[in-house]
């Protein structure tokens, strides 16, 4: 499918991606690029790519492929540094978590002959570097693709195949639409949970160590809570419209519901939690 594919942020989400594509041979040669050297050696040695470069000016040639797995505050900028050296007709893609912002940065910046595809599988974890890549990650998971007017169809064909080829389930939505769902489903809840792990944190009982009591079900609910910091603040600044929206809903709710507990409003709250018990069934 591709000659030359250069991953910018060899991760959990793109070193994943590049052992299934090199599984299914799907690309020829995989370049890696990053901050951390390190962290492509891990790369190189695990397999997931045949090479690697520091420095945006040792971009190779032949690259027909461009897959973006940095944080999202530098999709764009990283793009521009590499754009005098992006050939023509060739494609670029991210998987990056907000869409909006991206799509529009990039549509002004990229010229007619280099296509660019956004993208976002929606099938990472608190794990983060290329230690963490591991094969079939994306099997029965959704990959949300947000072209527009302006999307080359035939990149996006290209794109969409290979999502379809590593198991992933593809959907085509506009791209602020996608950040009003991501919104809520997942960035929200990344603020909730960092907010409830520093509750704990700063409450101080005397003689009483709070963390050693939390059990499965505190455990379970805060994972995501060992995230990468930068990259939730990132997150959270470039969808902050859709973000604060969602927050600000969440708070009325749980404004409404400390009203119930305060007043001792049982069938109320027992009615909310009922409502909350039934929308989480149906969740697949």
């Amino acid at each position: 499918m591709f000659e030359k594919m250069a991953l910018a942020g060899v991760g959990l989400i793109c070193g994943s991606l590049a052992l299934d594509m090199r599984r299914h041979k799907l690309v020829k040669e995989i370049v890696g690029y990053g901050r951390s050297e390190a962290n492509l050696k891990i790369a190189k040695k695990k397999g997931i790519i045949d090479s690697y470069f520091l420095h945006a000016d040792d971009f190779p040639g032949g690259v027909d492929f461009l897959m973006i797995g940095t944080p999202v505050e530098t999709i764009v900028p990283l793009t521009k540094a590499l754009l005098p050296k992006l050939e023509a007709g060739s494609i670029v893609s991210d998987v990056g978590s907000v869409k909006g912002e991206i799509v529009r940065g990039m549509e002004k910046l990229l010229p007619k002959d280099i296509s660019f595809v956004a993208g976002h599988p929606i099938a990472g974890s608190e794990q983060w570097g290329a230690q963490a890549a591991r094969e079939n990650l994306f099997v029965g998971h959704r990959t949300v693709l947000t072209p527009t007017k302006k999307t080359n169809q035939k990149a996006l064909q290209q794109v969409t195949a290979l999502w379809r080829k590593v198991g992933a389930e593809v959907e085509i939505m506009h791209p602020d639409v996608h950040d009003r769902v991501l919104g809520v489903i997942s960035h929200l809840p990344h603020v909730l949970v960092y907010a409830l792990v520093n509750a704990l944190e700063r409450t101080h009982l005397k003689g009483v160590d709070l963390k050693s009591y939390c059990a499965g079900g505190f455990k379970d609910f805060t994972r995501i809570a060992s995230s990468r910091p930068e990259l939730w603040r990132d997150i959270c600044l470039m969808n902050k419209k859709a973000l604060g929206r969602s927050l600000s809903d969440y708070i009325k709710y749980l404004e409404l519901l400390n009203g119930w507990i305060r007043d001792g409003r049982g069938a109320l709250l027992e009615k909310e939690f009922s409502r909350a018990f039934e929308a989480r069934a149906q969740i697949p």
